[in-house]
């Protein structure tokens, strides 16, 4: 868990603050989101976690301790950072570059070298053709991963990771997201994750924070940020298609009918309840109906219709806080 306390840092030469009095906590095994336009205070942020930058006032807490109280070097040995440069060691190649960490650690050569063959396969990387080789002879997607192996080599509680997948195309960035998600699903990592892209945020994170000019305008869930703005900034940066984003972020059985019966047949179209309404909604236009059932197992529980879907995007679209 960590806890940012009143947090606020002043750099030398300005009086304005880069962040002002932040607090929020980020739960263990979540990913949180920290948003904004550029210079809003969200790079400063992570940077004070792992100590790269000094609060100017507040407190930050790891697992209940103040992180004030840690030596920096063995601090940043714990938590894994990830940055959008990648800042692979253009001399090493990527086999020394996955084990920098451990070996700063001094553990065994046959336990690091089974832990660079574990992440690069985990990342999705074949050892054999890309461990020997060195960081210009990447692709961006590639060099992308081997930086997330590197951040977890030492296999830290917590990870920073700051703009991570925003040096690939968008294709690229789109897989990137899905196989890191894939990954936390059994990692379980507690990381702090930066982004000025709101569809990366809402798609990536469980809890999101805010913040514009150095405050933290809104915190809390995707789907509470998306249906309850805090206030026009939020508004404006979450766009036009809120409604739309939202269908990311709904269930099936919250929009569906439940007095209505599905006229069951081998060929219905079927979902479960617990799927994105937007799966649903791809389905409907796929198979150019209007209506798909809604099950829990093999137990049809109600339907989900094309109107009920509009209806919905249309009532979050022109809600204002």
């Amino acid at each position: 868990m960590i806890t940012l306390d009143r947090i606020s840092k002043t750099f030398p030469g300005t009086d304005i603050p880069a962040v002002d009095r932040v607090s929020f906590q980020v739960n263990a095994g979540n990913i949180c989101v920290f948003v904004g336009p550029s210079g809003c205070g969200k790079t400063t942020i992570l940077r004070m976690i792992n100590r790269l930058e000094e609060p100017s006032s507040g407190r930050i807490t790891v697992n209940g301790q103040d992180i004030m109280s840690l030596d920096p070097a063995v601090l940043r040995r714990t938590i894994g950072y990830v940055i959008q440069q990648i800042g692979l060691l253009p001399h090493k190649t990527i086999e020394q570059n996955v084990s920098l960490v451990p070996e700063l650690l001094n553990w065994p050569k046959s336990k690091i070298k089974a832990r660079v063959t574990e992440l690069l396969v985990l990342v999705g990387l074949d050892p054999g053709t890309v461990g020997r080789k060195y960081p210009h002879q990447l692709s961006g997607g590639q060099s992308q991963r081997v930086g997330v192996a590197r951040a977890m080599a030492a296999d830290p509680p917590i990870m920073l990771m700051d703009e991570p997948f925003g040096a690939v195309d968008p294709i690229v960035r789109i897989h990137l997201q899905d196989e890191f998600l894939r990954l936390q699903q059994h990692l379980k990592k507690t990381i702090c994750f930066v982004t000025h892209d709101i569809n990366e945020a809402v798609k990536m994170g469980d809890y999101l924070i805010i913040l514009n000019m150095g405050r933290l305008i809104q915190m809390g869930t995707p789907l509470e940020v998306l249906t309850e703005p805090a206030d026009d900034f939020v508004l404006n940066l979450l766009g036009d298609d809120r409604g739309v984003k939202i269908l990311d972020l709904t269930r099936c059985e919250t929009l569906m009918d439940r007095d209505r019966n599905f006229p069951y047949n081998p060929d219905s179209c079927l979902i479960q309840s617990v799927k994105p309404v937007k799966i649903a909604l791809e389905l409907m236009m796929k198979k150019n109906i209007d209506q798909v059932g809604v099950c829990k197992g093999e137990r049809i529980v109600g339907v989900l219709t094309w109107n009920s879907i509009k209806e919905h995007i249309s009532r979050v679209s022109r809600d204002r806080p």
